[in-house]
Protein backbone atom coordinates (compact mmCIF):
# COMPACT_ATOMS: atom_id res chain seq x y z
CA UNK A 1 0.00 0.00 0.00
CA UNK A 2 1.47 3.33 -1.07
CA UNK A 3 1.41 6.60 0.85
CA UNK A 4 -1.56 7.88 -1.18
CA UNK A 5 -3.67 4.82 -0.38
CA UNK A 6 -2.69 4.96 3.30
CA UNK A 7 -3.79 8.59 3.51
CA UNK A 8 -7.11 7.89 1.81
CA UNK A 9 -7.89 4.96 4.11
CA UNK A 10 -6.81 6.97 7.17
CA UNK A 11 -9.10 9.82 6.09
CA UNK A 12 -11.98 7.35 5.76
CA UNK A 13 -11.28 5.98 9.24
CA UNK A 14 -11.16 9.46 10.77
CA UNK A 15 -13.95 11.24 8.93
CA UNK A 16 -16.51 8.72 7.68
CA UNK A 17 -16.16 5.52 9.67
CA UNK A 18 -17.24 6.89 13.11
CA UNK A 19 -20.75 7.70 11.86
CA UNK A 20 -21.02 4.30 10.17
CA UNK A 21 -19.87 2.53 13.32
CA UNK A 22 -22.48 4.43 15.32
CA UNK A 23 -25.18 3.33 12.88
CA UNK A 24 -24.02 -0.28 13.17
CA UNK A 25 -24.19 -0.19 16.96
CA UNK A 26 -27.52 1.63 16.93
CA UNK A 27 -29.04 -0.94 14.58
CA UNK A 28 -27.69 -3.82 16.69
CA UNK A 29 -28.68 -2.31 20.01
CA UNK A 30 -25.22 -2.78 21.51
CA UNK A 31 -21.54 -2.23 20.70
CA UNK A 32 -20.64 -4.77 18.02
CA UNK A 33 -17.05 -6.13 18.17
CA UNK A 34 -15.51 -5.09 14.85
CA UNK A 35 -12.18 -6.46 13.64
CA UNK A 36 -11.24 -4.58 10.46
CA UNK A 37 -8.01 -5.29 8.58
CA UNK A 38 -7.76 -1.85 6.98
CA UNK A 39 -4.40 -2.57 5.35
CA UNK A 40 -6.01 -5.30 3.21
CA UNK A 41 -8.88 -3.17 1.95
CA UNK A 42 -7.05 -1.60 -0.95
CA UNK A 43 -6.84 -1.67 -4.70
CA UNK A 44 -4.23 0.82 -5.88
CA UNK A 45 -5.96 1.78 -9.11
CA UNK A 46 -9.29 2.54 -7.43
CA UNK A 47 -8.39 4.18 -4.13
CA UNK A 48 -10.21 7.34 -5.21
CA UNK A 49 -13.58 5.58 -4.89
CA UNK A 50 -13.13 4.04 -1.43
CA UNK A 51 -15.47 6.56 0.17
CA UNK A 52 -18.21 5.25 -2.10
CA UNK A 53 -17.38 1.53 -2.13
CA UNK A 54 -16.34 0.88 1.49
CA UNK A 55 -19.78 1.80 2.93
CA UNK A 56 -21.66 -0.12 0.23
CA UNK A 57 -19.57 -3.28 0.46
CA UNK A 58 -18.75 -3.57 4.16
CA UNK A 59 -20.91 -1.34 6.36
CA UNK A 60 -24.34 -0.56 4.89
CA UNK A 61 -25.20 -4.28 4.52
CA UNK A 62 -24.35 -4.76 8.21
CA UNK A 63 -26.55 -1.84 9.23
CA UNK A 64 -29.54 -3.00 7.20
CA UNK A 65 -29.13 -6.64 8.25
CA UNK A 66 -28.94 -5.73 11.94
CA UNK A 67 -32.04 -3.56 11.57
CA UNK A 68 -33.89 -6.54 10.11
CA UNK A 69 -32.73 -8.93 12.85
CA UNK A 70 -33.24 -6.50 15.74
CA UNK A 71 -36.86 -5.54 15.14
CA UNK A 72 -37.66 -6.66 18.69
CA UNK A 73 -35.96 -7.42 22.00
CA UNK A 74 -35.69 -11.09 21.12
CA UNK A 75 -33.63 -10.27 18.03
CA UNK A 76 -31.31 -7.91 19.93
CA UNK A 77 -30.67 -10.47 22.67
CA UNK A 78 -30.07 -13.29 20.18
CA UNK A 79 -27.67 -11.20 18.10
CA UNK A 80 -25.72 -10.14 21.17
CA UNK A 81 -25.53 -13.71 22.47
CA UNK A 82 -24.67 -15.34 19.15
CA UNK A 83 -22.53 -12.81 17.29
CA UNK A 84 -19.05 -12.89 18.81
CA UNK A 85 -17.26 -10.73 16.26
CA UNK A 86 -17.50 -9.15 12.82
CA UNK A 87 -14.33 -9.56 10.75
CA UNK A 88 -13.85 -7.36 7.70
CA UNK A 89 -10.94 -8.24 5.44
CA UNK A 90 -9.91 -8.63 1.81
CA UNK A 91 -7.78 -11.73 1.43
CA UNK A 92 -8.31 -12.67 -2.21
CA UNK A 93 -10.54 -10.07 -3.93
CA UNK A 94 -13.55 -12.36 -3.56
CA UNK A 95 -16.89 -11.00 -4.80
CA UNK A 96 -19.13 -14.06 -4.88
CA UNK A 97 -21.27 -13.35 -1.82
CA UNK A 98 -21.64 -17.00 -0.78
CA UNK A 99 -17.88 -17.32 -0.51
CA UNK A 100 -17.22 -13.74 0.58
CA UNK A 101 -19.68 -13.64 3.51
CA UNK A 102 -19.64 -16.45 6.05
CA UNK A 103 -20.81 -17.01 9.62
CA UNK A 104 -18.97 -19.69 11.57
CA UNK A 105 -18.47 -20.19 15.31
CA UNK A 106 -20.19 -16.88 15.99
CA UNK A 107 -17.85 -14.91 13.72
CA UNK A 108 -19.43 -13.05 10.80
CA UNK A 109 -16.68 -12.64 8.21
CA UNK A 110 -16.90 -10.30 5.23
CA UNK A 111 -13.95 -11.22 3.03
CA UNK A 112 -14.80 -9.15 -0.02
CA UNK A 113 -13.07 -7.11 -2.70
CA UNK A 114 -13.17 -3.41 -1.77
CA UNK A 115 -14.46 -2.33 -5.19
CA UNK A 116 -16.12 -5.17 -7.17
CA UNK A 117 -19.95 -5.28 -7.24
CA UNK A 118 -20.14 -2.34 -4.85
CA UNK A 119 -23.72 -1.47 -5.78
CA UNK A 120 -25.07 -4.91 -4.83
CA UNK A 121 -25.82 -3.73 -1.30
CA UNK A 122 -29.17 -5.55 -1.15
CA UNK A 123 -27.60 -8.87 -2.13
CA UNK A 124 -24.99 -8.63 0.61
CA UNK A 125 -27.65 -7.54 3.11
CA UNK A 126 -29.83 -10.52 2.22
CA UNK A 127 -26.85 -12.88 2.59
CA UNK A 128 -26.05 -11.58 6.08
CA UNK A 129 -29.71 -11.76 7.17
CA UNK A 130 -29.99 -15.33 5.91
CA UNK A 131 -26.84 -16.44 7.72
CA UNK A 132 -27.84 -14.80 10.98
CA UNK A 133 -31.39 -16.14 10.90
CA UNK A 134 -30.14 -19.66 10.21
CA UNK A 135 -27.23 -19.83 12.65
CA UNK A 136 -27.56 -17.22 15.45
CA UNK A 137 -29.45 -19.51 17.79
CA UNK A 138 -26.88 -22.26 17.31
CA UNK A 139 -24.01 -20.03 18.41
CA UNK A 140 -26.04 -18.32 21.13
CA UNK A 141 -26.57 -21.72 22.76
CA UNK A 142 -22.80 -22.06 22.77
CA UNK A 143 -22.43 -25.78 23.38
CA UNK A 144 -24.20 -29.03 22.49
CA UNK A 145 -26.83 -30.42 24.86
CA UNK A 146 -24.50 -33.27 25.84
CA UNK A 147 -21.91 -30.88 27.27
CA UNK A 148 -21.56 -30.84 31.05
CA UNK A 149 -22.65 -27.96 33.25
CA UNK A 150 -19.03 -27.38 34.29
CA UNK A 151 -17.85 -26.73 30.73
CA UNK A 152 -20.87 -24.64 29.74
CA UNK A 153 -20.61 -22.27 32.72
CA UNK A 154 -17.77 -20.14 31.26
CA UNK A 155 -19.87 -19.56 28.13
CA UNK A 156 -22.67 -18.14 30.28
CA UNK A 157 -20.18 -15.90 32.05
CA UNK A 158 -18.80 -14.66 28.75
CA UNK A 159 -22.30 -13.84 27.50
CA UNK A 160 -22.98 -11.89 30.69
CA UNK A 161 -19.71 -9.98 30.31
CA UNK A 162 -20.61 -9.08 26.73
CA UNK A 163 -24.02 -7.87 27.84
CA UNK A 164 -22.56 -5.68 30.56
CA UNK A 165 -19.58 -4.35 28.59
CA UNK A 166 -19.76 -0.54 28.35
CA UNK A 167 -19.93 1.29 25.06
CA UNK A 168 -16.74 2.98 23.93
CA UNK A 169 -16.89 6.71 23.27
CA UNK A 170 -14.41 9.53 23.69
CA UNK A 171 -15.33 12.92 25.04
CA UNK A 172 -14.29 14.49 21.73
CA UNK A 173 -16.79 12.28 19.91
CA UNK A 174 -19.53 13.43 22.31
CA UNK A 175 -18.52 17.03 21.68
CA UNK A 176 -18.53 16.59 17.89
CA UNK A 177 -21.97 15.01 18.09
CA UNK A 178 -23.27 17.91 20.20
CA UNK A 179 -21.59 21.01 18.75
CA UNK A 180 -23.94 22.06 15.94
CA UNK A 181 -27.16 21.58 17.91
CA UNK A 182 -25.73 23.28 20.99
CA UNK A 183 -24.63 26.32 18.97
CA UNK A 184 -28.15 26.62 17.59
CA UNK A 185 -29.53 26.63 21.14
CA UNK A 186 -26.99 29.29 22.18
CA UNK A 187 -27.89 31.50 19.25
CA UNK A 188 -31.61 31.33 19.96
CA UNK A 189 -31.27 32.12 23.65
CA UNK A 190 -28.80 34.95 23.05
CA UNK A 191 -31.33 36.62 20.76
CA UNK A 192 -34.02 36.31 23.45
CA UNK A 193 -32.00 38.05 26.19
CA UNK A 194 -29.78 40.34 24.13
CA UNK A 195 -28.90 43.55 25.98
CA UNK A 196 -30.58 42.53 29.25
CA UNK A 197 -28.88 42.42 32.64
CA UNK A 198 -29.11 39.27 34.73
CA UNK A 199 -29.30 38.07 38.31
CA UNK A 200 -29.13 34.54 39.65
CA UNK A 201 -30.45 32.83 42.77
CA UNK A 202 -28.61 29.49 43.09
CA UNK A 203 -30.62 28.42 46.14
CA UNK A 204 -33.89 28.89 44.27
CA UNK A 205 -32.53 27.65 40.95
CA UNK A 206 -33.62 30.77 39.04
CA UNK A 207 -31.88 32.96 36.46
CA UNK A 208 -33.54 36.31 35.71
CA UNK A 209 -32.95 38.58 32.72
CA UNK A 210 -34.31 42.11 32.71
CA UNK A 211 -37.41 42.62 34.85
CA UNK A 212 -39.46 39.55 34.13
CA UNK A 213 -37.69 36.84 32.11
CA UNK A 214 -37.17 34.12 34.70
CA UNK A 215 -35.72 30.71 33.85
CA UNK A 216 -35.20 27.48 35.77
CA UNK A 217 -31.58 26.38 35.88
CA UNK A 218 -29.35 23.42 36.66
CA UNK A 219 -25.78 23.98 37.82
CA UNK A 220 -23.18 22.05 35.80
CA UNK A 221 -19.94 23.13 37.45
CA UNK A 222 -17.52 25.95 38.17
CA UNK A 223 -14.11 27.06 36.95
CA UNK A 224 -11.87 28.94 39.39
CA UNK A 225 -9.45 31.18 37.52
CA UNK A 226 -7.05 31.59 40.45
CA UNK A 227 -6.83 27.86 41.18
CA UNK A 228 -7.00 26.88 37.49
CA UNK A 229 -9.45 24.13 38.40
CA UNK A 230 -12.83 22.76 37.28
CA UNK A 231 -15.27 21.40 39.88
CA UNK A 232 -18.47 19.52 38.96
CA UNK A 233 -21.57 20.74 40.76
CA UNK A 234 -22.37 17.26 42.11
CA UNK A 235 -19.03 17.32 43.94
CA UNK A 236 -19.34 20.91 45.21
CA UNK A 237 -20.57 20.07 48.71
CA UNK A 238 -19.51 23.40 50.22
CA UNK A 239 -21.60 25.64 47.98
CA UNK A 240 -24.93 24.77 49.54
CA UNK A 241 -26.59 24.31 46.14
CA UNK A 242 -29.68 22.09 46.62
CA UNK A 243 -29.23 18.64 45.08
CA UNK A 244 -32.30 19.10 42.89
CA UNK A 245 -30.38 21.78 40.96
CA UNK A 246 -27.37 19.53 40.31
CA UNK A 247 -29.22 16.80 38.41
CA UNK A 248 -27.71 17.78 35.04
CA UNK A 249 -24.19 17.51 36.47
CA UNK A 250 -25.09 14.08 37.87
CA UNK A 251 -26.38 13.08 34.44
CA UNK A 252 -23.04 14.11 32.95
CA UNK A 253 -21.31 11.94 35.53
CA UNK A 254 -23.54 9.03 34.50
CA UNK A 255 -22.55 9.56 30.86
CA UNK A 256 -18.90 9.52 31.92
CA UNK A 257 -19.39 6.27 33.81
CA UNK A 258 -21.22 4.67 30.88
CA UNK A 259 -18.47 5.57 28.40
CA UNK A 260 -15.56 5.47 30.88
CA UNK A 261 -14.61 9.12 30.36
CA UNK A 262 -12.48 10.34 33.25
CA UNK A 263 -13.10 14.04 32.54
CA UNK A 264 -16.79 13.53 33.37
CA UNK A 265 -16.18 11.32 36.41
CA UNK A 266 -13.37 13.07 38.30
CA UNK A 267 -14.92 15.55 40.75
CA UNK A 268 -12.15 18.15 40.34
CA UNK A 269 -9.62 18.67 37.58
CA UNK A 270 -6.67 21.05 37.34
CA UNK A 271 -6.77 22.79 33.93
CA UNK A 272 -4.98 25.89 32.65
CA UNK A 273 -7.96 26.88 30.48
CA UNK A 274 -11.66 26.92 31.31
CA UNK A 275 -13.39 23.72 30.01
CA UNK A 276 -16.87 24.88 31.01
CA UNK A 277 -18.11 25.73 27.50
CA UNK A 278 -16.78 22.40 26.22
CA UNK A 279 -18.58 20.37 28.90
CA UNK A 280 -21.71 22.52 28.67
CA UNK A 281 -21.92 22.03 24.90
CA UNK A 282 -22.23 18.29 25.50
CA UNK A 283 -24.69 18.76 28.35
CA UNK A 284 -27.08 21.09 26.54
CA UNK A 285 -27.29 18.81 23.50
CA UNK A 286 -27.21 15.30 24.97
CA UNK A 287 -29.45 16.11 27.93
CA UNK A 288 -31.89 18.19 25.85
CA UNK A 289 -31.43 21.41 27.81
CA UNK A 290 -32.54 24.68 26.20
CA UNK A 291 -29.00 26.13 26.36
CA UNK A 292 -26.18 26.87 28.78
CA UNK A 293 -25.04 30.16 30.32
CA UNK A 294 -21.67 31.07 31.90
CA UNK A 295 -22.12 33.34 34.92
CA UNK A 296 -19.04 35.20 36.18
CA UNK A 297 -18.56 36.06 39.86
CA UNK A 298 -15.15 37.65 40.72
CA UNK A 299 -12.77 35.06 39.29
CA UNK A 300 -15.28 32.21 39.41
CA UNK A 301 -17.33 31.17 36.37
CA UNK A 302 -20.44 29.15 37.11
CA UNK A 303 -21.93 27.20 34.21
CA UNK A 304 -25.66 26.56 34.29
CA UNK A 305 -28.15 25.06 31.87
CA UNK A 306 -31.45 26.77 31.24
CA UNK A 307 -34.94 25.37 30.73
CA UNK A 308 -37.10 27.55 28.47
CA UNK A 309 -40.17 26.47 26.53
CA UNK A 310 -39.96 29.70 24.56
CA UNK A 311 -36.41 28.89 23.46
CA UNK A 312 -37.32 25.30 22.63
CA UNK A 313 -40.25 26.49 20.51
CA UNK A 314 -37.85 28.62 18.46
CA UNK A 315 -35.70 25.60 17.47
CA UNK A 316 -34.89 25.44 13.76
CA UNK A 317 -37.31 23.08 12.02
CA UNK A 318 -37.43 24.44 8.46
CA UNK A 319 -34.92 22.54 6.28
CA UNK A 320 -33.57 25.78 4.79
CA UNK A 321 -32.80 27.14 8.27
CA UNK A 322 -31.15 23.88 9.30
CA UNK A 323 -28.92 23.99 6.21
CA UNK A 324 -28.12 27.66 6.73
CA UNK A 325 -27.17 27.12 10.37
CA UNK A 326 -24.91 24.19 9.57
CA UNK A 327 -23.19 26.15 6.79
CA UNK A 328 -22.47 29.02 9.17
CA UNK A 329 -21.09 26.71 11.84
CA UNK A 330 -18.91 24.87 9.31
CA UNK A 331 -17.44 28.19 8.20
CA UNK A 332 -16.65 29.28 11.75
CA UNK A 333 -15.55 26.16 13.64
CA UNK A 334 -13.19 23.25 13.08
CA UNK A 335 -14.92 19.88 13.44
CA UNK A 336 -15.61 16.72 11.36
CA UNK A 337 -18.38 18.03 9.12
CA UNK A 338 -19.95 14.79 7.96
CA UNK A 339 -19.87 13.15 11.38
CA UNK A 340 -21.42 16.17 13.09
CA UNK A 341 -24.07 16.74 10.41
CA UNK A 342 -25.17 13.13 10.81
CA UNK A 343 -25.93 13.64 14.51
CA UNK A 344 -27.41 17.11 14.03
CA UNK A 345 -29.95 15.77 11.53
CA UNK A 346 -30.70 12.74 13.71
CA UNK A 347 -31.42 15.13 16.59
CA UNK A 348 -33.82 16.98 14.29
CA UNK A 349 -35.78 13.77 13.71
CA UNK A 350 -34.47 12.93 10.24
CA UNK A 351 -33.83 9.44 8.92
CA UNK A 352 -30.22 9.66 7.76
CA UNK A 353 -28.54 7.49 5.13
CA UNK A 354 -24.88 7.54 4.05
CA UNK A 355 -24.76 6.73 0.32
CA UNK A 356 -21.13 6.87 -0.80
CA UNK A 357 -19.54 10.07 0.40
CA UNK A 358 -22.84 11.89 0.91
CA UNK A 359 -25.60 12.28 3.47
CA UNK A 360 -29.26 11.98 2.51
CA UNK A 361 -31.71 12.83 5.29
CA UNK A 362 -35.49 12.54 5.05
CA UNK A 363 -38.30 13.69 7.30
CA UNK A 364 -41.87 13.55 6.04
CA UNK A 365 -41.75 15.28 2.63
CA UNK A 366 -38.50 17.15 3.36
CA UNK A 367 -35.08 16.03 2.19
CA UNK A 368 -31.60 17.37 2.97
CA UNK A 369 -28.54 16.45 0.93
CA UNK A 370 -24.97 16.93 2.14
CA UNK A 371 -22.05 16.49 -0.26
CA UNK A 372 -18.52 16.10 1.10
CA UNK A 373 -14.97 15.83 -0.19
CA UNK A 374 -12.72 12.83 0.43
CA UNK A 375 -11.83 14.13 3.89
CA UNK A 376 -15.45 14.51 4.95
CA UNK A 377 -15.45 18.30 4.63
CA UNK A 378 -18.64 19.98 3.50
CA UNK A 379 -18.80 20.93 -0.15
CA UNK A 380 -22.53 21.58 -0.45
CA UNK A 381 -25.70 21.23 1.59
CA UNK A 382 -29.18 21.74 0.15
CA UNK A 383 -32.80 20.96 0.88
CA UNK A 384 -35.72 19.93 -1.31
CA UNK A 385 -39.14 18.33 -1.25
CA UNK A 386 -39.55 14.62 -1.94
CA UNK A 387 -41.59 14.03 -5.06
CA UNK A 388 -44.51 11.71 -4.37
CA UNK A 389 -45.93 9.82 -7.32
CA UNK A 390 -49.72 9.78 -7.54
Amino acid sequence: MGLKEKRIIQAFQNDLFPALETEINTAAGYTVPLNISWNTLMEDRFSHIYNDTFPKIYFLPLIEAFKAICVDTMGVELLQAGLKEVVIVNENDEHNIERAITFEDGVLKINHSPIINADKVEDRTARIISLLEDKLEEFAEGTPETESAETSAPVTEKKQEATEAPNKMTIQELYNQSLVLSLEKQEIFSEMVEGLGWSCDMLEGKLTYGDNQVFDIQVIGTYAENEKSWLWAWANTQSGIPEKFTQTSLAMKAIGEAYQIDDLINPKTELDSDPGAYFSTIASSMLKESCYVPLTFKGLTVYVTVTSKEADDKARTAPALICSHFTQVAASYKFPHKYSLYFYLKAKGYEVDLPGNNIVAKKDADQILGIFDLKGRLMKISNSKITVQA
